[in-house]
């Protein structure tokens, strides 16, 4: 008869690390990304400081990619605002909604046998 399996009971020390739903966890690879990609965008800031020309153009690129950003979040913003207020909270459930309670579904199609 083989022996019992021991019974483990977590300590503090050995319990799961549970992701935060409110803060998003960000690595120290994803940081220095984020580090690399802003060194990257400060030199080319100073070099179109100094007249370079590819640098000017990629920076307008830049620019206009964060704008187009920026915009399509302020529409959904106010799309979603004139869509809470107006709408507000109204009652979805319509006659003959499967889902509405106590009442069953109209039938389109009416059944082929005949009721007993």
């Amino acid at each position: 008869m083989p022996a019992p399996e021991p019974i483990i009971t977590p300590t503090p020390s050995i319990q799961p690390v549970i992701r935060s739903r409110v803060l998003p966890r960000i690595s120290f690879r994803m940081m220095m990304a984020i580090t690399a990609v802003a060194a990257l965008l400060a030199a080319i800031t100073r070099a179109a400081g100094n007249g370079a020309v590819f640098a000017k153009a990629a920076l307008a690129a830049v620019g206009f990619f964060a704008a187009f950003f920026a915009i399509a979040a302020f529409a959904f913003l106010v799309s979603w605002l004139v869509a809470r207020l107006t709408i507000g909270r109204v009652d979805q459930s319509r006659q003959g909604s499967p889902f509405a309670k106590d009442e069953l579904p109209p039938q389109l199609l009416k059944p082929r046998e005949r009721e007993l």
